[in-house]
């Protein structure tokens, strides 16, 4: 034999699937939402299928089956296709307006600065209040006779720049998608911040040590970086946007003529106002279908890559010289020719900074102030011709006679300041049970997909919850509103809990599961060795890791419950179940001019509560945007 040796070649050990096994009890932690999302998601979806493809006489009760009949009609509906293009053009208004200005303010609270903390509760305010008092809110202040923004172009001395702002159709449709923008822009701000402050600081400080300004370092590095965060945003802006309804039900009721009639608008009519089942079902249905097709192109475009190679020093090989998390690497370092000596500079760049924040400010907090000015006001300032919002006195009887009826001789009469305190109490009881529920059923189903979340069957259920979430409210409430109907339930407290556990439960189980994915599984392992069961485990050792997560489940299940609009006007007809929502819409169907005053009193205490969350948990709120979680 020679010195040499032969070694046989080495052949790739073959993969062999591995199957995880998954013990039962994780079965049984997921089975009552999934089972609560079928029967409050699943079933209605189903039935309201169905009646897209009846046409339902509602005097004689009769069915006709049609198949797609309603579904072929739609091309040659001129009215659907004038509200598609009203609906493309809303929405990328409030798409593009509520993105740029959620990242203005996420970078802007992302810097340290005295009155952070403060700054970022009042930003948070307009996100907090219900769609409902928005719409309230500035349905006033854009009022032609007397309206609030025609008052302070009085009392700056531009009266001939007053006019009736919601008069003409174009400028209608622009002032409610600034107010959908004012609504929602908070939202996205806190889903950025939390990619934020995510985000390494190591980054920019290796970038600012290669001569990188901040222009260059956030678009080669801190949009890479948020690029995930952009796309769960733009798909949760855009199904809002198309889903806008409150605002709309408040400010235009689709007016003026149909200059702001959108797709979901015109599905409330056909269904609910020209009692046209079908049809109106068929035409929500494609609402949701264009919705899903949206959000499959976002995924297209903003989506994950497939991973790229790995380099022989350990970084990821991307197209186009991109670094680690397909960031864009930074060109060489150029000296730049100074404009301004650094000492100028800095002081500029330090003004133009409080003056955005100062801007930043303004926008959020000026409405809300003038919505507490205007419920301190006399009723009859409010409606004074030439408009001002100089009050001539302050007073507290707007408060006192939605506090307590009777007490204020003028306002006795108003039937809808008695049913405020009764309002705020229905509101609270269905908000308090129904975050209670989410909590309990969100945080076991959480649990059990964070541990096996790559088990197939728990996968594709965790997706199709996700999926729920793309479902507008009106294709749900039309067969809530048959089916309760059916079942005795309409005007009860009961209904509306069902009701509000559609949308809720897919939203606590993800923000759960998110919390619990950052919890170490050794924890678990630890708890079991000990002697625990998984259900002790989970109680004794889980949960007080993942408090946070729980405080901030709750507050947003309780705000988005307490904010609802939707389910509320369509499924209670009666005080004994009827929200605060419903009451501050009520206000705007009767004509007394001594209802102004009440209405915004009933309004501040309808956004009090909201407000004050927004300001005392803020922190839990960043922690749940970082999770995904929305409010529509």
């Amino acid at each position: 034999m020679s010195g040499t040796t032969h070694v046989p070649a080495l052949r790739p050990p073959v993969r062999e699937r591995v199957t995880e096994r998954v013990p039962g009890f994780f079965y049984a932690a997921v089975a009552p939402t999934l089972l609560a999302v079928l029967l409050v998601v699943g079933v209605p979806l189903g039935y309201s299928l169905f009646l897209s493809l009846n046409r339902i006489n509602p005097i004689t009760h009769r069915w006709l089956f049609v198949g797609f009949g309603n579904y072929a009609a739609l091309p040659g509906n001129a009215e659907l296709w004038a509200a598609l293009g009203r609906t493309a053009y809303f929405a990328a208004l409030s798409v593009a307006g509520t993105t740029a200005l959620g990242m203005v303010f996420a970078l802007l609270l992302n810097a340290r600065f005295v009155g952070r903390g403060v700054l970022r509760s009042v930003v948070l305010v307009p996100w907090a209040m219900a769609s409902v008092s928005v719409g309230v809110l500035w349905s006033f202040l854009f009022a032609g006779d007397f309206g609030g923004v025609n008052g302070v172009l009085n009392d700056l001395g531009f009266p001939s720049l007053a006019t009736p702002w919601l008069g003409d159709g174009f400028r209608a449709l622009n002032l409610v998608a600034l107010v959908h923008v004012w609504n929602q822009a908070p939202l996205r701000a806190l889903m950025l911040l939390a990619g934020l402050q995510s985000m390494p600081a190591s980054l920019h400080k290796a970038a600012m040590l290669d001569g990188a300004g901040p222009v260059r370092r956030f678009v080669a590095i801190t949009l890479p970086w948020l690029k995930p965060n952009l796309l769960f945003i733009s798909i949760i802006a855009t199904i809002n946007a198309l889903m806008a309804f409150d605002v709309l039900w408040i400010m235009t009721r689709g007016g003026p003529g149909s200059a702001t009639t959108v797709l979901a608008w015109l599905g409330y009519l056909t269904a609910f106002q020209f009692f046209k089942f079908g049809e109106g079902a068929a035409i929500l249905y494609v609402l949701t279908l264009l919705s899903f097709v949206l959000a499959i192109l976002y995924f297209a475009v903003l989506g994950p890559r497939r991973a790229a190679p790995v380099r022989a020093d350990g970084l990821t090989a991307l197209p186009g010289g991109q670094g680690r998390h397909g960031m864009a690497a930074l060109p060489p370092f150029r000296p730049r020719t100074r404009l301004l000596p650094r000492p100028v500079a800095r002081v500029l760049a330090q003004g133009g900074f409080w003056a955005v924040a100062l801007l930043v400010f303004l926008w959020s907090a000026l409405p809300v102030a003038a919505l507490l000015l205007m419920s301190l006001t006399p009723a009859s300032d409010l409606i004074r011709t030439p408009a001002s919002m100089v009050p001539s006195t302050i007073t507290l009887d707007n408060f006192v006679s939605v506090l307590l009826p009777g007490r204020v001789a003028a306002q006795a009469s108003s039937v809808q300041a008695q049913r405020v305190p009764l309002s705020l109490l229905n509101s609270f009881a269905v908000g308090a049970v129904v975050a209670a529920v989410s909590v309990v059923l969100g945080t076991l189903a959480g649990y059990a997909f964070a541990r096996h979340d790559k088990t197939p069957a728990f996968k594709l259920s965790l997706w199709a919850l996700l999926l729920t979430r793309m479902t507008p409210g009106l294709t749900l409430v039309l067969p809530f509103f048959i089916g309760f109907r059916a079942a005795g339930l309409i005007d009860t407290r009961t209904a509306l809990m069902v009701s509000y556990c559609s949308f809720l439960l897919p939203l606590s189980t993800w923000m759960m599961r998110s919390y619990f994915e950052g919890v170490p599984r050794s924890l678990d392992r630890a708890a079991l060795i000990d002697g625990c069961s998984r259900l002790k485990a989970l109680w004794k050792i889980l949960l007080p890791v993942v408090r946070p997560g729980i405080v901030a489940t709750a507050i947003f299940c309780f705000l988005a419950s307490w904010n609802e609009f939707l389910f509320a006007l369509i499924l209670t007809s009666t005080p004994r179940a009827q929200t605060i929502p419903v009451i501050l819409a009520g206000f705007l169907s009767q004509a007394q001019f001594y209802t102004y005053g009440p209405l915004f009193a009933a309004t501040v205490l309808s956004v009090a509560p909201p407000v004050a969350v927004a300001f005392l948990f803020q922190r839990y709120l960043v922690q749940g945007a970082l999770s995904g979680s929305v409010k529509g």
